[in-house]
């Protein structure tokens, strides 16, 4: 009989992507997000991306970053892309970049169309709706503290008020639709905004979230 069990699982993870190769300048804004947010960083498994830095990113002193990260209270669990060497060095696990692995769009392109999973009644506090490989569409509300993810894009067609994820596993091209945003959290591809970071001429309006040069793009539809 076996005395384990192995089984594949995808959960989304946050993506730390610097974007200056400043080391005590990223510390200092992982440092300030930490104090506007500490409940939802505490512990908060992560993985750090240096994509956006280019052949900058070889330069940059990885090390540091994690010891930075792990200061603040996060959990580097991996390096997108990256030294192999230097990831086993520091106890972590090289992963490949999801953006091109599985949907090899940049960010702003269009998509084909992929099945949708459909959420009639609103998502209740408490509540995590995951739309694997999927867009997600949820005809009602999310309440604060509810979750909703997918793969692909997520429609919410009554006030966002809990968390939600788009492309899940890194895909660029992904958006978030809603009716009214007052949202707890809001993540496009491992890039985030917690409820304090929202634009204030977005609160309570219809809008769509987008990436566009690495950040967080909010367009009032």
């Amino acid at each position: 009989m076996a005395s384990i069990e192995l089984k594949g699982r995808m959960i989304p993870c946050t993506v730390v992507r610097p974007l200056v190769g400043d080391v005590a300048q990223i510390e200092e804004e992982v440092a300030a997000q930490v104090r506007r947010n500490p409940q939802f960083f505490h512990r908060l498994p992560v993985l750090v991306d240096l994509a956006a830095l280019g052949e900058a990113r070889h330069e940059v002193d990885v090390a540091a970053v994690v010891a930075a990260l792990r200061q603040h209270g996060l959990v580097p669990i991996g390096v997108v892309g990256g030294d192999g060497a230097l990831a086993e060095q520091l106890g972590l696990a090289v992963v490949g970049d999801r953006r091109a692995e599985k949907s090899g769009a940049p960010e702003g392109a269009v998509r084909p169309p992929v099945a949708a999973m459909v959420v009639e009644r609103p998502v209740r506090s408490g509540q995590q709706v995951y739309a694997k490989g999927k867009d997600l569409v949820v005809l009602g509300s999310v309440a604060p503290g509810a979750e909703v993810i997918a793969d692909g894009h997520v429609h919410v067609y009554g006030p966002l008020r809990g968390r939600a994820i788009a492309g899940a596993l890194g895909d660029a091209s992904a958006r978030i639709f809603c009716r009214e945003l007052y949202a707890e959290l809001v993540v496009v591809a491992g890039l985030y905004r917690v409820s304090e970071d929202l634009p204030e001429e977005a609160l309570g309006r219809s809008v769509q979230i987008r990436l566009r040069n690495h950040q967080l793009e909010f367009h009032i539809v």
